[in-house]
């Protein structure tokens, strides 16, 4: 009898350590500027030791490096991100694991500061019919916005406001037909801005080709 009751209590012993990893709640998001210090703290609530504690970003594994710090111990692990950029924004993910399963948790960080490009348009020759696109576009937050210009004698003036034949087909993109040379040829250019300076600004030149179109 007493050599069944030790049997029992390692079996009960035993199976309370295999135990899954259970991983305390993180902040859903962290909001913060370009410029300051990212700090990212996963800590193992319960779970049977040894684990093995991993961080991603997105579904990419984050290594060590100049800009990034990871500290680990058996139960914690901390991810340090130096000098944050617009770049940086995206979900973290810390993902602990052992024999018995594994859990995860993930943050959102959203840096806060001016745009950064992402398309600037180009000089450009189009034919008096054809039918083209141009795109600008920046990434930041809050989210940028863009305004499409066009140099008049010596003045910037809004695209629209100054022509006819140009359409906004999307927040970052418009299309433009039916040019004439005399009229349409010239200096454009793209603002990207979302409250926070700089802006971004950038100048291309649209030239039309053949013979000009008349109505």
């Amino acid at each position: 009898m007493f050599i069944q009751l030790i049997w029992v209590f390692a079996l009960f012993h035993l199976s309370s350590s295999n135990e899954r990893p259970k991983i305390s709640p993180t902040p859903p998001k962290i909001l913060l500027k370009t410029g300051e210090m990212a700090s990212f703290t996963c800590i193992l609530q319960k779970g049977s030791l040894p684990v093995e504690i991993e961080w991603l970003k997105g579904n990419n594994i984050i290594r060590s490096s100049s800009n990034a710090v990871i500290e680990k111990n058996q139960r914690t692990s901390n991810l340090i991100i130096q000098s944050i950029t617009i770049s940086d924004s995206g979900n973290y993910t810390c993902k602990v694991s052992n024999s018995f399963g594994s859990d995860i948790s993930t943050s959102q960080l959203i840096v806060e500061g001016p745009p950064q490009w992402l398309s600037k348009p180009q000089d450009m020759r189009v034919g008096p019919k054809e039918r083209f696109t141009i795109k600008c576009s920046g990434i930041g937050h809050p989210s940028p916005t863009i305004t499409w210009k066009r140099q008049i004698d010596s003045s910037w003036k809004d695209l629209f406001d100054s022509s006819s034949v140009f359409t906004k087909i999307s927040p970052t993109e418009i299309s433009g037909s039916q040019l004439m040379k005399e009229r349409d040829e010239g200096k454009y250019g793209c603002e990207v801005s979302n409250g926070i300076n700089p802006n971004l600004w950038t100048e291309f030149q649209i030239q039309v080709s053949g013979k000009t179109v008349a109505f």
